[in-house]
């Protein structure tokens, strides 16, 4: 990390507070996020729903 770079410190801090990590690579595909990107990839956006984000998080199948 550059500390000189402010955008590169924000970001670091933002990692330390909100206990994440910030990356480039895809999603897991068995996690939440990487859940819903498959079911983009197969569906579309307009598919997507507020109940496939909670499906997602609670570990249900994500139904078109």
């Amino acid at each position: 990390m550059d500390v000189n770079d402010p955008q590169q410190v924000g970001i670091a801090f933002a990692e330390i507070v909100l206990g994440v990590t910030v990356s480039d690579d895809p999603p897991d595909p068995s996690s939440a996020l990487g859940r819903v990107r498959a079911f983009t990839e197969k569906y579309g956006e307009d598919a997507l729903r507020p109940e496939h984000f909670t499906a997602a998080r609670e570990g249900r199948p994500l139904l078109p």
